[in-house]
């Protein structure tokens, strides 16, 4: 978690995001994965991660990017 006192950084958001899961292989996370493709942080503290699906039709595409928005919210 960033206080209002610590800075966010890409490389929080990378840490975070190495504790997102797949759904479909729980053992493996999705940046080892390799689905994330890129992770930015603007100077206002927006978040914006690229997401590449292994496969176009990977029904748990839409499960991964609500799970990677819930890591960055939280």
């Amino acid at each position: 978690m960033v206080t209002a006192i610590d800075t966010l950084t890409e490389a929080t958001v990378w840490r975070w995001l190495d504790e997102v899961k797949d759904p479909e292989v729980p053992v493996i996370s999705v940046v080892e994965l390799g689905v994330v493709r890129g992770v930015q942080v603007s100077d206002a503290g927006a978040v914006t991660v690229d997401v590449t699906p292994t496969d176009s039709g990977c029904p748990a595409t839409v499960i991964i990017e609500e799970l990677i928005a819930a890591a960055i919210d939280s």
